[in-house]
C-alpha cells in the first residue's frame, strides 16, 4: 500500500497499525498452539505424566456406552419389524 496515502488519513494509519498488531498476536497465538500441542503429544507418550496416558479401563467404559447405543438402535429395528 502507498505510504503517502496512509499518511494523509489518520484513520487509515490507525487501522494499519491495528492490523499489524492483530497479525503479530495471531502469529504468537499460533506459536503457542503449536508449542502446547507438541508438549501434549510428548506427555501422552510418557508414563510418568498422570492422566496423559489413556487408562485401559476407560476403553471398557466407552465400549459399554457404545453397546447401550446399539441396544437402543436395535429396539427401533425391532419395532419396525413388528409393523411389517
Amino acid at each position: 500500500m502507498n505510504e503517502e496515502a496512509g499518511s494523509e488519513d489518520p484513520q487509515v494509519e490507525e487501522l494499519e497499525k491495528e492490523a499489524e498488531a492483530l497479525e503479530h498476536h495471531g502469529d504468537k497465538l499460533q506459536e503457542d498452539i503449536e508449542s502446547t500441542r507438541d508438549d501434549w503429544e510428548s506427555k501422552k507418550e510418557s508414563q510418568s505424566v498422570p492422566g496423559a496416558v489413556p487408562d485401559p479401563d476407560d476403553d471398557v467404559e466407552d465400549d459399554d456406552s457404545d453397546e447401550a447405543k446399539d441396544d437402543d438402535s436395535g429396539e427401533d429395528d425391532d419395532s419396525d419389524k413388528d409393523d411389517e
